[in-house]
This record gives C-alpha cells, structure tokens and sequence, in this order.
C-alpha cells in the first residue's frame, strides 16, 4: 500500500518509491564543500531563484508556492500563492523564473474530463507591487491516461538562454510501451502524440491550444523532440545547448542524460539507455529476463508479456543514443547473461548513462562558471532515490547523492565523466544553482533545503574501501604528463595498466611486490595518446581497482 503523502510522487517516479527513513546530515566527500540547511519542514518538488526579491521560491504538488530566505539563518517557510491565487490546476509539477522575475508554472488538470489530462502552462508576471498578474500561456487538448502510476504527466519546464521559448517535459503513459487501456476506455492506446515528448513553445504565447496530433505538433512547431519517456529534469549549458536527465522503468536498464535536439528521436518506448526493449521481439519471454526485479510495480501487475501486437518503430526512425557515461561513478549494472551486479569500471562496459532506478534529477550547469576548479563550468545532478528502494538496494553505495559532471566532447560527441561528491539526501528531487551556491531541495518527511557552498581549490578525494588498493590521478582530466599514486591495501603482486575504453591495453605501468600500506607513484605520459576516457586498471592483493582517466 502507498502512503497517501506519497501518491503523487509515485506517478513521478513508480519504480523509486522510498519509506522515510530518518539519517544524519549529508556528507561531502571532496574537500572544502559545505553543507549547511537553508529551511525545513518544506513540501515541494521544484525549487527556483526569483532575482526580484531575492528568495528562493518552492512549488508544491498541491499548487502551493513558498518562499525561503537562501540564508542559512533564517529556516522559515512562508506561503507566497496558493493554488487559488495563480489558477494553475494540480499536480502542480513544473516551475521556472525569467530574469525580470516571470514565474512560469506548469500543472495537470485530470478531474476535468473523466480519463483524460490537461497539461496547462500559467505565467505570473510583476505587477510592481511585489504580487504578479497571471495569464495561460498554453494547454494541451485532453489527452489519454493509463489510470496506472506511469501516468507522468506534464512536469519539467526551463526558459531557452534568450527567454524567447518554454521547453516543456511530457511524460510517458506506459512504463515501456505496453498497452494501457485504462480498463478500456482507449483501446490499443499505448503512447499518444502529446506523451513521451519535449515540447517547445513560445513564451509570450496566451491561450494556445497544443492538439494531441503529430502532423499539427510538427506543423506549429511546438514538438521538438520525441521518445523521451520522463525527462523531469531540463536544463541549458553555457553554449545554449539543451541537455536533459531521463527516467527509465521498471526494468533494469541504464538512466539516460541525453542532449536534446529538434527532430531528434530518444528512443522511448523501443530503446532505454542502450537497450532495446525485449518486448517488441515475438520471442520474448518474461520469464526468463534477468532485468526484471519481481519487486517492481509493473511485474507484479503484469505489464511485462509476449505481445505479437508490439508496434515496430516507424519506418527509417533513426534513434539518439544517451551520453556515454567514463565513471568512475554511477555506472553499476545488472548483467543480462547473469544477473550479477557489475561495475562498468571494472568490465570496460560503455554505459548509456546511469545506474538503474537513480532517477536523475536536479541538473544544472555552471554557466556563468562562478564555481571553483575542478567544478568550473560543469553540471551537476542528483539521484532521487535512496538505497531502501528495492529496485535501487542491489546496487549498493548509489542514490540519495549529488553528482560532478563533466562533458567531454570528442569530434561534434558528447560523454560524461561523473564523481559521487555529496551523500545521504533525503530523496533531493530538484537543484537550482544561484552564482557558486547550490541549492538542493528534498521531498518527504523531514525534508529540507540544502545550502551546498563551494570553496576554492576543492581536490577530490575518493572514499577508500578498506579491503582494495586505493588509486589516485592528477590532474584528471590532463595532457601530457599526468600522475597516478597507488596504494597498496594488503601484502603482494600488484600490477597496473591503462586500458582503453575498448579494453585494449595501452601500457603496463606497474608489475611488483608491494608491502600494506606501500604507495607507488607513477608518471603517466599521455602527450602521444589519443584524446579521449582510458581505464587505469589495478590488480593487487585487496582485488582490482579500475579508475577513469580523461586525456584531453
């Protein structure tokens, strides 16, 4: 049974639902972060900067927005609106604030028509007076629900770097494509035009009307990309690019983070991460998939089978892949051959992008580069879910955390090297980065706003398991000579090598006895290397250790 506090956001995210758990504050595991809370009790899923009065404002599910002084100082929580006051419908899911400090809100209407969503985008603009004029920008005709949790709704919204446009997240209806009938109101509906897409929309617009119909989405050039399944998270680089964090389902394929561009295809419902989904193929048999967690909303109720009705994918439908994740963190994965949990690490395997089931969120990018190195100019990311998922608890040490992420950009491509850098959240579900400040919003019993400040000349530092070598590199990412420090966790052989993401090897750079606690050092010269991710890999008397390298 769901708590009822909790119903909503298992619409969100079906497959993450976590019990509130009481913990300690969050660690920083890099040198020089602070983590201090800004305000508590709050009950909100986004979390936005208004430049007008300074205050961080918060939106709710129920349609109310808070305010929240950004100094840790003061921890109270005022009402700015209520539901009544700005007029946009519930679940109230989406928020984004323009420069002049328009707020821009975005809700779901499914009371209206029987069966049916209506996703309404609402603008707030100054009135001077310190209160706001509010107006439609859009709404979408009503369109299909599943009456299931993968109902995902209308959520995330973000103003284009210029504010000319609205990019608007809509979610899927199914969780992988599978028929959703709604106990037979829509017959052999599965996704519809309006589901599982990035919507683009003007944002002087005032009560356009979006049709659930491709050819007139085209054609008024509201649907920019399409096969996104749940991208709640949508954010711009400095270059005006557009990235965006994507859910996956219940199966346990890879999270994505995708660059989203017009006209391109994500995949969703044909292609999750790097997998194609096994239930378009008329062999498919549930019983014997690997991937599927007997705990996961959708295998206990049956919305994985052999389904000869499964549509192909249009012809000469070209899919995007995900961003390829480098490590060294948020690259788990369950072996389809095995079921073993494994670490790309280790295998060499090209993840596209994240752990199952962290549910990214909470992106956002340092674009004014206001942040200390090694941070400058980067994004960073949460995971919503926490270890007592049991879809997320076999991959142990994930969720609940913030993200480092570099792009690396290789000839027009784009990859991602990611570092674990804060711990012990309580499900964070949203970000907002207000010069070198970021500010990380909790949801649930007890939940918080955290104040994440970035001191500088911050160096990583990597937790060390008790029972392995630890391994170390800088500057990383490096050209030309580059470090490694290995420190040996127990009595023996040990040996060292840099491997190339194919799994070729490059060089051995270490092959003898070290002593416990004995430390190597070794000079890496990668000046002749391609650019590009390699794999440091270390056998020794603890196991092996496999550490990314970026050569630049």
């Amino acid at each position: 049974m769901v708590p009822r506090r909790f119903r909503v956001l298992y619409l969100l995210f079906p497959c993450l639902l976590a019990p509130v758990v009481l913990r300690a504050q969050p660690q920083a595991h890099v040198s020089g972060l602070t983590v201090e809370s800004t305000a508590w009790p709050v009950d909100a899923v986004r979390i936005s900067h208004d430049p007008l009065s300074g205050k961080l404002l918060l939106a709710g599910l129920g349609g109310n927005i808070f305010s929240v002084d950004p100094d840790p100082s003061d921890q109270r929580v005022s009402v700015r609106y209520n539901a009544g006051s700005h007029g946009t419908p519930t679940p109230l899911m989406g928020m984004d604030i323009a420069s002049d400090g328009t707020i821009y809100l975005v809700g779901n209407d499914a009371g209206t028509h029987p069966g049916f969503n209506v996703g309404v985008i609402r603008r707030g603009v100054p009135d001077g007076a310190g209160g706001h004029t509010w107006s439609t920008v859009a709404m979408t005709e009503p369109y299909p629900r599943s009456a299931t949790p993968f109902d995902h709704n209308m959520n995330g919204i973000v103003l284009s770097p210029d504010e000319a446009f609205l990019f608007l997240n809509s979610g899927s209806r199914t969780d992988h494509g599978e028929l959703q009938e709604n106990n037979g109101q829509f017959p052999g509906v599965r996704e519809v035009p309006l589901t599982s897409a990035i919507l683009r929309i003007p944002a002087d617009a005032t009560d356009l009307l979006l049709p659930d119909d491709e050819t007139a989405l085209l054609e008024g050039g509201y649907l920019f990309a399409d096969g996104t399944r749940n991208s709640f998270s949508l954010a711009f680089d400095a270059e005006g690019r557009l990235f965006g964090t994507e859910n996956s389902g219940d199966r346990d394929d890879e999270e994505e983070l995708n660059l989203i561009e017009e006209g391109k295809h994500y995949g969703f419902p044909w292609r999750m991460g790097l997998t194609d989904t096994p239930m378009q193929f008329p062999d498919y048999d549930p019983g014997a998939d690997l991937l599927l967690n007997p705990q996961s909303y959708a295998v206990q109720n049956g919305h994985f089978y052999n389904d000869p009705s499964y549509p192909a994918p249009p012809a000469g439908r070209v899919f995007t892949d995900p961003l390829r994740n480098l490590g060294p963190d948020a690259n788990l994965y369950r072996d389809p051959a095995s079921g073993a949990i494994l670490d790309a690490d280790d295998t060499g395997r090209e993840m596209g992008t994240f752990t199952s089931h962290r549910s990214p969120l909470g992106l956002v990018f340092d674009t004014q580069e206001q942040l200390p190195s090694p941070f400058t100019g980067d994004a960073l990311m949460l995971g919503w879910t926490g270890a007592e998922s049991d879809l997320l608890s076999p991959y142990a040490g994930e969720g609940e955390d913030l993200l480092h992420l570099e792009m690396i950009w290789e000839s027009g491509n784009v990859a991602v090297a990611t570092r674990q850098i804060v711990t012990g959240f309580q499900n964070p579900i949203d970000a907002e980065l207000v010069g070198d400040v970021l500010y990380v919003l909790e949801y649930g019993s007890d939940s918080r706003v955290w104040r994440i400040g970035f001191a500088s000349g911050v160096a990583t530092e990597r937790p060390v398991l008790p029972d392995m070598p630890a391994v170390d590199i800088w500057p990383n990412p490096g050209s030309g000579q580059q470090q490694a420090r290995i420190t040996s966790s127990g009595t023996g052989r040990t040996r060292a090598r840099l491997v190339a993401v194919d799994g070729k090897e490059v060089a051995s750079l270490l092959d003898r006895v070290l002593v416990a606690g004995e430390t190597a050092e070794i000079q890496l010269d990668t000046a002749s290397l391609p650019r590009g991710a390699y794999f440091l890999i270390v056998d020794a008397p603890g196991g092996r250790r496999a550490h990314g390298l970026i050569v630049r």
